[in-house]
């Protein structure tokens, strides 16, 4: 919410009302950090000078902040030299030609070795337009986030923000009470131009409405680009997302978040934006966990598409919902050690860990003793059975197979009593002594395991 004052210092505060206005919060304080204006932080508000806000100040903190994303900045650095190659050349003529604003300016120009002053002079006479339509209609940058339309307009009827906007001449009708036009509410602000400063990432961005206080809100968020470039400092060849970043680091240090939070994510292929609502019981569960990167893999079933392991699992720990599912698809891959993270997860949605132990235990070293026995194509036979009968939930079936192991093996199954009792409670045991029935060891199966499409 924005709020007129009377201030000897500031004369607009911004109160962080919902997410859209703690966003605005995070990307103005970068602005007026980076142009070296004032401002005040204090807990329920931001105070600023709504005069200081100018579309010149607006373009040169984008280009800054946006860097080598714009073409005529990569431009800049392609000709700072003296003597060019052919293939230097065919690069620079591709900037000249790489969107619509970079054809309308530079027309027929194209680059022979002789003229990069015209060139850089044609640049620097068209900075701010350069910049601003490019800002404008990039799909990393203001488009993603808000109707390109909108840029630098004053407060309109109906939000900016994509997931928000309508076109208000033909659907405020339909959307409104009754279909009476005059009841139609929505809520727009100029502010919310800089609200794509606020998140971090590429394909999917995020944004932490941890608004405690401005100041922590201010905080969090710089916090976890401080901790996404420091991880692709650390790994440049590995592609880093922003989730996996956030989820790492909560597991990693309590300190980071600790308490419920919400967190807005905007992928960049859909035209609205979505929230993750991260309770207290899942930070615990994540902490506990320990472990986070062996989820981080994506495992391809079909020519486009694929399963995102990092974010069913994430989702299984944020809506407290059992990982039965990827378990029994893991069970069929073959990948013990992966399985046993889930089976642990499992647990820990469950409350179950400390009950479970036990007889887990005793059922792995039956696997492990009934793999050691059996021929290999008895044990795949056996084991792709039981995989099998977990997926379709015929629990006889597997009871049934439990007890041809035992009489084959000469194996007594102690575990086995708690599956007769109850078998849906008691799942973990099998899924634990399927997997179990490898003959890999445990340190094997975790230097191959989460490895398929990383």
């Amino acid at each position: 919410m924005i709020k007129k004052v009377n201030d000897a210092l500031f004369n607009t505060h911004v109160i962080p009302s919902d997410w859209r206005y703690s966003a605005a919060i995070v990307g103005l304080e970068k602005y007026l950090y980076n142009q070296n204006l004032e401002y005040e932080i204090k807990d329920e508000y931001f105070a600023f000078n709504q005069e200081d806000i100018t579309r010149e100040r607006f373009l040169e903190f984008a280009e800054e902040y946006y860097s080598l994303s714009f073409p005529h900045k990569r431009l800049e650095i392609q000709l700072r030299k003296d003597e060019f190659s052919q293939e230097e050349k065919k690069q620079i003529n591709e900037l000249l030609k790489s969107n619509a604003i970079m054809k309308k300016i530079f027309g027929k120009i194209k680059f022979d070795g002789d003229n990069k002053v015209e060139i850089l002079e044609c640049i620097r006479k068209n900075r701010l337009i350069l910049t601003q339509e490019t800002f404008r209609n990039k799909s990393d940058m203001y488009a993603d986030f808000a109707n390109p339309n909108l840029l630098f307009e004053e407060k309109r009827d109906c939000c900016r923000l994509w997931g928000y906007y309508i076109d208000g001449a033909r659907k405020s009708k339909n959307l409104s009470f009754a279909f009476r036009t005059e009841s139609f509410a929505s809520e727009d602000c100029q502010l919310f131009d800089f609200i794509p400063f606020a998140f971090c990432g590429e394909r999917e961005s995020l944004f932490i409405n941890d608004n405690y206080s401005v100041k922590q809100l201010i905080d969090t968020n710089q916090q976890l680009i401080d901790k996404l470039r420091e991880e692709k400092e650390k790994k440049p060849d590995k592609y880093q997302t922003a989730r996996k970043i956030l989820f790492k680091s909560i597991q990693e240090s309590s300190a980071f978040i600790d308490y419920d939070v919400e967190v807005i994510t905007k992928n960049r292929n859909r035209d609205f934006f979505e929230t993750l609502y991260i309770r207290k019981r899942s930070i615990d569960i994540l902490s506990e966990l320990e472990v986070y990167e062996p989820f981080c893999f994506s495992v391809q079933l079909g020519k486009e598409y694929y399963l995102d392991v990092q974010k069913e699992v994430m989702d299984c720990i944020l809506n407290l919902k059992d990982a039965d599912e990827l378990i029994e698809f893991f069970l069929k891959r073959d990948s013990e050690y992966l399985v046993s993270l889930l089976i642990k997860l499992n647990l820990l949605i469950k409350e179950r860990g400390k009950n479970m132990t036990k007889g887990m235990t005793v059922a792995y070293a039956c696997a492990k003793k009934v793999a050691e026995k059996l021929p290999e194509n008895k044990r795949k036979s056996y084991r792709q059975r039981l995989t099998s009968s977990l997926a379709l939930k015929d629990y006889s079936a597997f009871l049934d197979i439990l007890a041809q192991l035992s009489n084959y093996t000469d194996i007594q199954f102690d575990f086995v009593y708690d599956l007769f009792e109850n078998f849906e409670d008691n799942k973990e045991l099998a899924y634990t002594f399927a997997n179990a029935m490898t003959k890999k060891s445990k340190v094997q199966d975790k230097q191959t395991g989460g490895k398929e499409n990383e």
